[in-house]
């Protein structure tokens, strides 16, 4: 009898060390070998939040007929928020957005100091591929339109000390050659977005319709803005 309960008790132990064994293999494999979700924004096409701040290289580009075309430089810095909206299973995504933007320049010749500034709102929407290169690091390039609502403009002349303020919008103050309201434009570029906190890129835009537009003699002047963005953003 003292034999029996002995064989018992071994081959109850040599059961439970048996399913244990099993549950072990099991859950080793599970954690070792089930994929995991990654930890980047939109990996699994989720939706996400770009916040970003921008420089812009801008060009005001003038067609003058019977004459050379004329191209002007100045800077801008944009502040701006854009909506990654997934479009479906492929990593493809709807992105509109809205950005504040401040153009400015500043000149001197022939003693007459120039300065202006100009306050505009953007509005862009573009389409964005999110090509995965490893667990921390995609390439998006993206592709779209955008509307431009100029808000407030102004020039400043100052000649040995007296200053004088034109608006950029008043045909009082600027003829014919008064900016216009709103551009319509296209942009394209190339956005690097690293982990699940930032992005940053660079891109090319250029308006489609006139900021100016006018004749003056046997000349016609029409002119636009185009240019090339730096962006860098957080991801939330």
């Amino acid at each position: 009898m003292k034999k029996f309960r002995i064989f018992t008790l071994a081959a109850l132990a040599a059961i439970s060390m048996s399913a244990m064994a099993q549950v072990y293999d099991y859950e080793y494999y599970d954690h070792q070998y089930q994929p995991t979700r990654s930890t980047i924004y939109g990996s699994d096409n989720d939706a996400f939040g770009l916040f970003y701040v921008q420089y812009n290289a801008v060009t005001e580009h003038a067609t003058i007929t019977n004459h050379d075309s004329e191209n002007e430089s100045n800077s801008a810095v944009s502040l701006g928020y854009s909506y990654y909206i997934p479009l479906g299973d492929i990593p493809l995504f709807f992105s509109p957005g809205v950005a504040a933007q401040w153009f400015f320049d500043s000149e001197k010749e022939d003693g007459i100091e120039t300065k202006s500034n100009m306050i505009s709102a953007k509005i862009p929407i573009n389409l964005v591929y999110s090509l995965q290169v490893s667990d921390g690091f995609r390439i998006e390039p993206y592709a779209g339109i955008y509307g431009r609502i100029n808000i407030w403009g102004q020039i400043k002349e100052t000649y040995r000390g007296v200053s004088e303020t034109f608006n950029l919008f008043d045909k009082d103050d600027m003829g014919d050659a008064a900016f216009k309201r709103f551009q319509f434009g296209w942009n394209a570029g190339l956005n690097f977005r690293i982990t699940d906190a930032f992005t940053i890129g660079a891109g090319y835009f250029m308006d489609l319709t006139k900021i100016i537009s006018y004749s003056k003699g046997k000349h016609d002047v029409k002119g636009n803005f185009q240019g090339f963005d730096i962006t860098l953003g957080v991801n939330f």
